[in-house]
């Protein structure tokens, strides 16, 4: 009976709360994901392309269904003309919650236009357009009426005529953002955004009420530092955003080491660096991470130490994070050096 009391209990969250309780997906390793955060960051990239994937996994000792979130995009540059270009690129994630299995599924186009001020600062104006799904599978779902007194049998009716369905609702969605790279020394760089979700407010309900998605203010920015004497850069970074009622703020650093210089010319293709530090969730966890760039590949890998009241639900037990990422370089040029030409 306790089972069905957890079920009903979020039953009554995912059909009577309003839209102020929904909040987007978020990403511990969010400096390695800037795409999902801003449609400006498009193709501002070491290389030409990049490929990148993540898994996350979370609340796996609170239900014996934990959440899982899926992601893959790819973005490049194209049309350059004079250190000007259009960055271009698709993004996709899937999440998944629970005994009901709610779902969240979203394919995103973020294409921007980028316009070298001068020799050290690059800015770019993005916008993306999108396709939003929820789905909630009832097949998974056991009811009171449906306890024999041994265990629950899903082949009698559970008498609830308003799940006896899957439910699934789509709508277009659309975002746009603004992106800052600058050198500020040669040995020092800096890069800010600011970027604007659900724009469209769209509905979200999956019965009658007219329930909507609030719009979300995403603001992010990364600090590189080198220490010539050690060779090791300090990776300052911070991400905000305020979604309705929700909001969330994060702030840390990453330390990398160099293992391997790359040539003048190709740079960071032949370049093997180590990264590894912490970031603060406020109110909520610290992650700490690794991340190994090996030759255009790169994987990384984060844990969620979790400091709030929900440490006692989880039992000490935070959430994982892995990502994959391949970079593709057709020239000489790279972004890890705006300067080179």
């Amino acid at each position: 009976m306790k089972k069905g009391v957890v079920i009903a209990a979020l039953l009554v969250a995912v059909f009577h709360t309003n839209a102020n309780a929904q909040q987007d997906q978020h990403f511990s390793m969010f400096t390695e994901s800037q795409l999902y955060m801003n449609p400006a960051v498009a193709g501002f990239t070491q290389g030409d392309m990049q490929l990148f994937t993540n898994y996350r996994l979370q609340w796996s000792t609170v239900s014996d269904n934990p959440y899982q979130t899926i992601s893959a995009s790819s973005d490049w540059r194209m049309f350059d003309r004079g250190g000007n270009y259009m960055g271009a690129g698709v993004t996709f994630y899937n999440d998944v919650a629970g005994v009901p299995q709610y779902t969240t599924n979203v394919i995103a186009l973020p294409f921007n236009y980028t316009l070298r001020v001068d020799r050290n600062n690059l800015i770019s104006f993005g916008l993306q357009p999108a396709w939003y799904q929820r789905v909630i599978k009832n097949q998974e779902m056991n009811w009171f009426n449906q306890w024999t007194g041994v265990a629950y049998d899903q082949g009698i009716d559970n008498g609830e005529l308003l799940l006896s369905q899957n439910f699934n609702i789509s709508r277009f969605d659309i975002g746009t953002g603004f992106y800052w790279d600058s050198y500020i020394s040669r040995t020092a760089k800096l890069r800010l955004g600011i970027a604007g979700h659900h724009l469209t407010k769209q509905r979200i309900n999956l019965t009658e009420d007219d329930d909507r998605l609030y719009r979300k203010l995403v603001i992010h920015g990364q600090g590189e530092f080198l220490m010539e004497e050690s060779g090791v850069t300090i990776l300052p970074a911070f991400s905000a955003f305020l979604q309705g009622p929700n909001k969330e703020i994060n702030f840390g650093s990453n330390f990398r080491f160099l293992l391997k210089s790359g040539s003048r010319a190709t740079s960071y293709f032949e370049e093997i660096t180590f990264s590894t530090g912490a970031y603060f969730r406020w109110g909520d966890a610290i992650v700490v991470n690794a991340i190994l760039d090996l030759s255009g590949f790169s994987f990384g890998a984060s844990y969620d130490l979790n400091v709030s009241g929900l440490n006692v639900a989880t039992k000490g037990v935070g959430s994982m994070e892995f990502f994959l990422r391949y970079r593709i370089q057709f020239g000489t040029r790279n972004l890890r050096n705006n300067r080179v030409h």
